[in-house]
């Protein structure tokens, strides 16, 4: 069997598995099956499915633990390959859609997995190229938040000269564009229209943030680290400068590009060919000095959530006296003579204001 034949028997056993998952998967069965008087269970995920539908919205919250207790299997693929098997499982929860409420999952809808809920929590010192595409999570102070942009998912182009339009083309953190007419007799390949406005050509909300390892994850003597993270869909907007995040999702490469010039100044690489020396090859750099081209990790983020309070976060947000009280785990809410000294300025800080 060829490489490609075995790699969509995977990808099929790991869409089959995942729709077996999503109509299945019920929390409370155990408690369900040990009670005399229960007849039947909910089942998570198809209820969270109905209230997509009702809701109009596309994005289906999976909890990993549940993934890992149902079939173990599955998640250690998913966790490995994450980035691989991304498609298949949006393709899996489309079919799910279909079968359960085909007059909201048209072929225009786009549907999408978010995992949270990692048994493990890097620090973003850990976040290396041996994690590259792989299910993982992290937490970081956010300490800057680009704005809302359109990002270009897949395009469909109209070629100028003859003006057939092109198959989609799907954007890989670049814009890009089709390498040949689809027109057997046209000879272009580099005068295309962009058609923005066409069925295949497809949008979605994207933004950028900055986020900054904890205090308590910075060695001695050592700057803090920090990591772009890039946010899409429904996950925009959802961290603010200075809110402590849990980000689920995986590592990517991204081109440097940005380091190559200076402020204001666009590189481009041109093709000049010398008519007496028709071998000179790609130029274009030249006025870049000796500076190469480099990447960089970004995270491509699933969810985003707030980290908990059994994290020891608080939110800076809200610094009322109940929300900090609140916050509190019931270990430390001891009474004001036991509580250390900022502890209490932290509940009662008019009575300890200068």
């Amino acid at each position: 069997m060829s490489n490609a034949a075995e790699e969509e028997k995977i990808k099929k056993k790991v869409r089959e598995t995942f729709e077996e998952f999503i109509e299945n998967f019920s929390s409370d069965a155990v408690e369900a099956a040990l009670s005399s008087g229960a007849e039947s269970v909910g089942h998570d995920y198809l209820d969270q499915c109905r209230q997509m539908a009702n809701n109009e919205r596309s994005t289906l919250y999976v909890d990993f633990r549940h993934v890992q207790q149902h079939q173990s299997d599955l998640a250690d693929a998913i966790q490995a390959e994450y980035y691989h098997f991304e498609p298949t499982l949006r393709d899996a929860l489309r079919e799910v859609m279909r079968r359960e409420h085909a007059e909201y999952a048209t072929d225009d809808k786009d549907f999408v997995v978010n995992f949270f809920n990692m048994p493990v929590q890097q620090c973003i010192r850990d976040l290396r190229t041996d994690k590259i595409a792989k299910l993982i999570s992290f937490q970081g102070t956010v300490t800057r938040t680009s704005e809302v942009r359109p990002e270009l998912l897949v395009a469909v182009f109209q070629c100028e000269l003859c003006g057939a339009r092109s198959d989609p083309v799907e954007q890989q953190f670049k814009y890009s564009e089709p390498v040949k007419c689809k027109n057997a007799s046209c000879p272009n390949q580099k005068e295309w229209k962009l058609l923005s406005s066409t069925e295949g050509t497809k949008f979605v909300d994207w933004q950028r943030v900055r986020v900054q390892e904890n205090v308590a994850e910075i060695p001695a003597g050592s700057m803090p680290r920090t990591m772009d993270v890039i946010l899409r869909g429904e996950n925009v907007e959802r961290a603010k400068a200075g809110d402590k995040c849990v980000f689920c999702g995986s590592l990517i490469v991204v081109p440097a590009v940005g380091q190559l010039a200076a402020p204001g100044e666009r590189v481009e690489v041109v093709q000049k060919i010398d008519t007496r020396n028709p071998t000179e090859g790609v130029t274009g750099l030249n006025a870049l000095g000796t500076r190469d081209l480099t990447y960089k990790l970004a995270f491509l983020a699933a969810s985003v959530q707030p980290a908990e309070a059994r994290f020891g976060y608080v939110s800076i947000r809200d610094d009322s006296d109940e929300a900090i009280l609140e916050s509190f785990t019931a270990q430390v809410r001891l009474p004001p003579s036991l509580r250390p000294p900022l502890l209490r300025r932290a509940v009662h800080p008019r009575l300890h204001a200068s």
